[in-house]
């Protein structure tokens, strides 16, 4: 995900890309923060929800989560500022100065997990999701589109 948008900064220089991240998707794709780094996209803004599980999976907890610290990952491989939250008014009072920054920006969130470490023959896997179901899932999530 953090290539793709990387791509996206790098075409799109003239916009903000925003991209929220998981921290599963930094464990498992972690040459991207030093490539972001290197190529240093003004207009990108790495925002990491750390939940602590590999939801997407099911649920599993990420290895020694409570002590992994992403921003200081992101600032050793050559993020010029990062940002680490874990309560929501802190992450408000910021929010401000972090999109005024040129990027790349990397903050990353404490958030609470919403998903189940349910036993793998009881889970309802997303893949089975038809086309159709997904964009009306993400529409009602999403709320209408703004013009």
């Amino acid at each position: 995900h953090a290539s793709f948008a990387l791509g996206l900064a790098l075409a799109r220089p003239d916009e903000k890309i925003i991209l929220f991240d998981s921290e599963g998707d930094i464990l498992m794709n972690m040459g991207a923060l030093p490539t972001i780094a290197e190529k240093n996209p003004q207009n990108f803004y790495h925002f990491v929800l750390d939940n602590g599980v590999y939801a997407t999976t099911g649920g599993q907890p990420v290895p020694n989560a409570q002590n992994i610290q992403y921003d200081v990952i992101a600032k050793g491989s050559g993020y010029p500022s990062t940002y680490a939250f874990d309560n929501l008014e802190d992450f408000t009072n910021n929010i401000e100065e972090i999109l005024s920054k040129p990027g790349p920006v990397f903050v990353t969130m404490k958030v609470v997990p919403e998903v189940e470490n349910t036993p793998i023959n009881q889970r309802v896997r997303w893949q089975k999701k038809t086309r159709d179901q997904t964009i009306a899932d993400l529409q009602k999530e999403l709320g209408p589109r703004k013009a």
